[in-house]
């Protein structure tokens, strides 16, 4: 199991969104290229780079950034938020980008998303975003009648290879993830999932890693590393130690 920092950007700062609500932002830097450079300092191997302007309003705002992080690092970055179409997808996997995520497009139009998938195979990542027991989309903005885990077996039968799973009612709380959903999602579907959403501690870490069996590919972190509730190497530690 891997750790994955999150950088989530904004008009070209470093935040994070408190349950997905735009109006409830923590600003953390004005430089995420540093950002990222600190982070892979620090032992990180994979970085998560979010367009939050890209994801709210349907179309990359934050290009330039992202462009620069990508060529700054040696480490692999996924890029999201905001990608709706073939010509990001191909842009930023020639930027230097290991995988893209997509979203909304991908839960709304399942000829594209098998289109792109035949495409650009391993590199098409699909985010589903939920709230308690229902997906939200459209920048977190929209709410769904679809269970989680019966979209995340849908995304597997369209030949998605990985997915990332986020209760938006958790992320930014450092309350901890929701794992009564996470383990139903990991028993629905035979592929890799990367969860993310309210990891407040180290203990979180080793439940995730109890839990998450051959499917549970990494986690990703944001609040609880930019205010120092959890400490990166140990949690690399944690994540790659086998057994209990």
């Amino acid at each position: 199991m891997i750790i994955i920092p999150a950088i989530d950007i904004i008009q070209g700062r470093v935040v994070r969104l408190h349950q997905g609500n735009f109006g409830k932002e923590t600003f953390y830097s004005d430089d995420p290229v540093e950002t990222a450079l600190m982070w892979q300092k620090k032992g990180a191997t994979f970085l998560h780079i979010v367009d939050l302007d890209g994801a709210r309003l349907g179309e990359i705002k934050n290009r330039a950034i992202i462009d620069r992080i990508i060529k700054k690092v040696s480490m692999s970055c996924e890029v999201g938020g905001g990608i709706r179409d073939e010509k990001d997808i191909e842009y930023f996997l020639k930027q230097g980008a290991k995988r893209v995520v997509l979203g909304t497009r991908a839960l709304e139009d399942p000829d594209y998303l098998k289109k792109v998938i035949s495409e650009f195979g391993e590199s098409i990542v699909v985010g589903i975003d939920f709230a308690g027991k229902k997906v939200v989309k459209k920048g977190w903005q929209e709410n769904t009648n679809l269970r989680p885990d019966a979209v995340a077996s849908h995304m597997q039968k369209l030949g998605v290879r990985t997915i990332e799973v986020t209760d938006i009612v958790m992320d930014g709380t450092l309350k901890g993830p929701n794992m009564e959903m996470l383990k139903k999602i990991l028993a629905a579907v035979d592929m890799a999932v990367i969860a993310s959403g309210g990891i407040s501690s180290l203990g979180d870490i080793k439940a995730l890693r109890g839990i998450g069996g051959k499917h549970l590919e990494g986690v990703i972190i944001g609040r609880a590393l930019y205010e120092g509730k959890v400490d990166l190497k140990e949690a690399i530690r944690i994540a790659e130690t086998r057994g209990t």
